[in-house]
């Protein structure tokens, strides 16, 4: 019987330390830069993990915590209204609303 190593990446959230693998359909990548563009996609209605400004790897958990990092490197926060944005100031106007 031959046993082999095999090396892989698995993704951990910098906030809660859920890994890639911790789900049913847990996935492990061959290199890191498959890993971040698999994470990084968005499918269907399932939020996208995020890598943040200063490199922390945010999962899609859906709570609160997590919400407001996504925030901060997606550039947009929901106000009170389901269908309002705020966008940050560097936002260019449209021509239809300057």
């Amino acid at each position: 019987m031959a046993l082999i190593p095999i090396t892989c990446i698995v993704a951990v959230c910098d906030l809660c330390g859920r890994r890639s693998t911790d789900t049913e359909d847990g996935v492990h990548y061959a290199t890191r830069d498959d890993a971040l563009a698999d994470l990084a996609t968005a499918y269907g209605d399932t939020p996208a993990w995020t890598v943040a400004a200063d490199g922390r790897l945010i999962c899609d958990r859906r709570d609160q915590t997590h919400h407001e990092q996504r925030i901060r490197v997606h550039g947009w926060h929901p106000t009170g209204g389901a269908m309002s944005v705020t966008f940050t100031p560097d936002t260019p106007s449209h021509r239809a609303h300057p």
